[in-house]
């Protein structure tokens, strides 16, 4: 869900990327429930990491949402202490690493940019940062069959450490100094 700034606004595409999020990870563990620390402490992992920083992410501060909240949001803080902060508050009943990878996405493509193509491609990549290749990948096959176009990155793919080698992903595919077409 996305916060204020896009109130008013048709959000395209917001029913069919439930689906497909359902699809690719209902039912798994990253739909179990989890505590407000521990989230947090997942998304503050995320946030002050290198790849984040380097794609222009903002500071982001998780929370429960109020008692009688029904989604999750993400939107920018009004709390004096958190100028330029996206806040993201968790619902009761959705606080997973499925929803906070949604949010954080918001976070990086932008609130305003709502459930589109640019949003796609910011949760594919948060996803497979917190949890892991397959799990984005997954995602990304379901946006497919959903008919559901993943714009372009215009942040850096996120990276891994493979033992003592450095690999830069690019979408759908891992590529090592081995695979680099000058190298």
């Amino acid at each position: 869900m996305i916060g204020k700034e896009a109130a008013g606004c048709h959000d395209r595409g917001r029913t069919a990327v439930g689906a497909a999020e359902l699809a690719s990870f209902g039912g798994t563990d990253l739909d179990d429930q989890r505590s407000i620390e521990e989230l947090a402490r997942r998304a503050a992992d995320v946030v002050g990491g290198h790849w984040w920083r380097s794609a222009g992410g903002p500071p982001v501060i998780v929370v429960a949402a109020r008692e009688d909240g029904r989604s999750s949001t993400a939107r920018w803080s009004s709390r004096p202490t958190f100028d330029r902060c996206v806040e993201i508050r968790l619902a009761r009943g959705q606080r997973d690493i499925a929803t906070l990878a949604h949010e954080l996405a918001h976070c990086l493509a932008g609130i305003e940019h709502g459930h589109g193509e640019r949003f796609r491609a910011a949760e594919i990549d948060v996803l497979t940062v917190l949890a892991g290749e397959a799990q984005g990948q997954s995602l990304a096959a379901c946006f497919d069959s959903f008919a559901l176009a993943i714009g372009p990155q215009t942040w850096s793919a996120p990276g891994a450490v493979v033992g003592d080698t450095f690999v830069l992903r690019r979408r759908g595919a891992w590529w090592g100094a081995q695979d680099h077409p000058i190298g």
